[in-house]
């Protein structure tokens, strides 16, 4: 955990970005937009199936109340399009994510993905429920 605590304190000195953790190790930031709206990533550090240690970026896009097939639909839609990272169920939260190998992350790497996940994300809570939330 120190070498991504590191990576994530030279990420924050070099792109002036604040990092909050957590007790459980969960790094969140907030990306602001121009259009004033701004969205929360949270970002873990985990390791796959062979043990490489990998980098996950999430952000909520909106917390689901009932079940609306026409939103699935449009998620697996969505889902084909996207360049980095995927939407998924996170209980009962539809979310967008994104993963990448510590090992080969670069600091203009970590942040395209960081801020690719949050825009993504924040025009789809802007496009479902037309608010502001995360």
């Amino acid at each position: 955990m120190e070498v991504f605590d590191g990576f994530i304190a030279a990420i924050a000195a070099e792109f002036k970005i604040k990092f909050h953790k957590d007790a459980e190790n969960v790094y969140t930031t907030t990306i602001e937009f121009e259009n004033d709206r701004t969205q929360e990533v949270l970002i873990t550090l985990s390791k796959d199936e062979a043990g490489d240690r990998i980098i996950n970026y999430y952000s909520i896009v909106v917390k689901l109340k009932t079940d609306l097939c026409e939103l699935y639909k449009y998620a697996l839609q969505v889902n084909s399009s996207l360049h980095y990272g995927a939407l998924a169920l996170l209980d009962n939260t539809l979310i967008i994510r994104n993963s990448i190998m510590l090992h080969h992350c670069e600091p203009d790497r970590f942040m395209k993905s960081l801020t690719y996940i949050a825009a993504k994300a924040d025009e789809l809570e802007e496009l479902l429920i037309r608010e502001n939330i995360h």
